[in-house]
């Protein structure tokens, strides 16, 4: 039974959670759910498509035959979506076939991104601001390493008072759980993003695995639509001190739920070093079309306030 935070966990694991998760219903917050799921669930059929992650396969089918890919020029192609598919491939390689194979794989993921600044105290306020470009802290020589540039959300999808007060009250959650820190300002990017299953490729929301996103805390998801689907069980989970992981916690979020969860560094205040999954999703109906839409948050505190 919901709502199930850290406390819940400990008690049914045994073994001590103190890093901040909480798993509940928009009711929970005080936010009408059927209200706010018609708000947003027709607002995911317009975003566009993310074709970083059909470049991204791309990257793996030519580097999987050994070919000697330029990172600047893939970088290049990954960053430029204008550029045409067919003319980047045969500049890797004369083999048809292989080309063929990449230009048949078709992107899975719509998403659009919107940044706020919030600023907490005796009166909320909140302003849009540009958001960052994406990247992972990984090695130069692996794709993630790569900005990624997300189309913004369009403002007569955010500009409501039912997103307002959901991203709110997750950020005064934030500052609830966080009593080491005096928060007074946050930076919140939303992610929406819609997630199609087709008859032999599931959907698939985390294809780089466990993962932290670099952030101080997350909602990496509040469910709006699962449309013919089954599986996408969101799963938080502990990395340990030999590298190892252990879930946690799991649960197949239903419209109108949603995960939050400590992200990145928290494990040197609390304890528990908590990383998240998603695991893939399949289509129920052949006949019919099979997509999950979730809005996510990262919250980002500000890095000059007491404690942090």
């Amino acid at each position: 039974m919901l709502p199930i935070t850290e406390k819940e966990i400990s008690l049914k694991r045994q073994v001590p959670v103190y890093s901040p998760i909480l798993c509940a219903n928009l009711e929970h917050l005080q936010i009408d759910s059927e209200a706010f799921i018609n708000q947003f669930s027709n607002s995911f059929e317009s975003m566009d498509w993310d074709y970083y992650d059909v470049k991204r396969k791309q990257y793996e089918l030519l580097k999987k035959h050994s070919l000697d890919i330029s990172m600047e020029l893939f970088s290049t192609y990954y960053s430029n979506h204008e550029q045409d598919q067919k003319s980047y491939l045969s500049s890797v390689t004369t083999d048809e076939s292989l080309i063929k194979q990449c230009l048949e794989i078709k992107p899975w993921r719509r998403r659009s991104v919107c940044s706020f600044e919030l600023t907490l105290g005796s009166e909320t306020s909140l302003n849009r601001i540009k958001p960052k470009a994406f990247t992972q802290d990984v090695d130069q020589e692996d794709f993630r390493s790569l900005p990624r540039i997300f189309t913004q959300t369009k403002d007569e999808v955010v500009d409501n008072d039912l997103f307002f007060s959901f991203m709110t009250e997750m950020a005064k959650y934030a500052q609830q759980v966080t009593p080491h820190v005096d928060i007074k300002q946050m930076e919140i990017t939303a992610h929406f993003m819609s997630v199609k299953a087709r008859q032999h490729v599931p959907g698939n929301n985390s294809p780089e695995g466990a993962h932290e996103d670099g952030a101080d805390f997350i909602v990496s998801a509040c469910v709006i639509n699962r449309k013919n689907i089954t599986g996408a069980k969101s799963q938080v989970l502990e990395k340990l001190a030999d590298g190892s992981m252990v879930t946690l916690f799991e649960r197949e979020l239903q419209p109108g739920e949603f995960l939050f969860q400590a992200d990145t560094g928290e494990e040197k205040h609390y304890g528990n070093d908590l990383w998240h999954y998603v695991t893939p999703f399949y289509v129920d109906d052949p006949e019919k079309e099979a997509w999950r839409d979730i809005i996510g948050f990262d919250i980002v505190i500000g890095k000059d306030q007491v404690g942090v």
